[in-house]
């Protein structure tokens, strides 16, 4: 044996005898492991009190149960979502920061607002779907329209005026893609805030909204406002007696305001696959559905792979909505 041949030998048998000896966390940090070894943080980039907010601390507490180590929520509110997500973007991709992220964040504002602090396509790995709420169509009891074909034909003839809790929001989303569907044209009226919307409806000033469950559905079981229908792909449990838009003549229409999951960019998959199995798991306990639901949320995990396309189908659709209405708004 040659000399050359001699040192192959040997350093295969040493190579052998390492990854035998020495910890494979140590030689392979990207594999889960003993994930995780200290607290983990979920970014929630609204306010406390919130949907996402409770979302998160619901998934945190049972998360930390299941995994042994402390789940911390910590509320960075500000510019609209973009602070928040933003911090998110830029932390490390190790599997203990993690985002509450949003279809407004990750969906919506990347066609509508320029200068994010993110890459919405870029910044992130998905981890799991945690749930979706469903906006109502309501309308003042005096218009003359009590389902979607009738407020369409209506629409055609006289002009209509709908409220939003501002420019990019779901409420506003949800028209502007109901007016490309339907084929008619109404007049934006943005405003501060839900409430201030629902108000100016009530008091007959605006024709309409889309409001979230589940202020929506107690609006329209008081009888203040009619519900017309409800925008996601199915009857919701909330109000079971209204129908969708998609099956009043507008098939495609399906507006789900939804939160999930996300990992910085480079996190590595086992950590992301780790997650994605904790939080269907989370999920699919009657406990924590039933908590969920009573909040006005539709709970529903995805695989990784399931929620990346579901987000890219959600951005390319708003996308061709905002586009299409020459919507844009600064970075807020």
């Amino acid at each position: 044996m040659d000399f050359s041949s001699a040192i192959r030998v040997i350093g295969s048998r040493l190579l052998a005898v390492l990854s035998f000896a020495v910890p494979l966390g140590w030689l392979a940090p990207a594999c889960a492991g003993n994930y995780p070894e200290h607290p983990i943080k979920i970014i929630v980039p609204f306010t406390p009190g919130g949907t996402s907010d409770v979302l998160a601390r619901t998934v945190a507490e049972q998360m930390a149960l299941d995994l042994g180590q402390p789940v911390i929520v910590e509320n960075r509110p500000g510019a609209g979502s973009a602070l928040g997500t933003g911090v998110a973007a830029r932390s490390a991709p190790d599997g203990y920061t993690l985002l509450m992220g949003s279809s407004s964040a990750l969906a919506v504002n990347p066609a509508l607002v320029d200068d994010l602090p993110y890459d919405a396509a870029r910044s992130f790995a998905p981890v799991s779907l945690v749930a979706g709420i469903q906006n109502i169509l309501l309308v003042n009891p005096s218009l003359p329209v009590r389902n979607v074909q009738e407020l369409i034909a209506y629409g055609k003839t006289h002009k209509l005026f709908f409220a939003s809790a501002g420019t990019g929001s779901s409420p506003h989303m949800s028209a502007e893609l109901f007016e490309a569907l339907a084929g008619i044209e109404m007049t934006h009226v943005p405003f501060k805030g839900g409430p201030q919307a629902l108000s100016e409806v009530v008091a007959g000033r605006v024709d309409l909204v889309f409001d979230n469950m589940p202020t929506a559905a107690t609006m329209v079981k008081s009888g203040q406002l009619r519900g017309l229908a409800v925008t996601g792909a199915h009857v919701s449990p909330m109000v079971p007696d209204i129908p969708t838009v998609a099956s009043q003549g507008l098939p495609g229409y399906d507006v789900t305001v939804w939160y999930g999951l996300m990992a910085p960019a480079g996190t590595p998959q086992a950590i992301v696959d780790t997650l994605g199995k904790e939080t269907a798991a989370i999920l699919a306990r009657d406990d924590i559905r039933k908590k969920l639901i009573g909040i006005g949320t539709e709970p529903q995990s995805m695989t990784p792979a399931e929620f990346g396309a579901f987000i890219d189908g959600e951005r390319t659709k708003w996308a061709q909505v905002i586009n299409k209405a020459g919507i844009k708004t600064a970075a807020r």
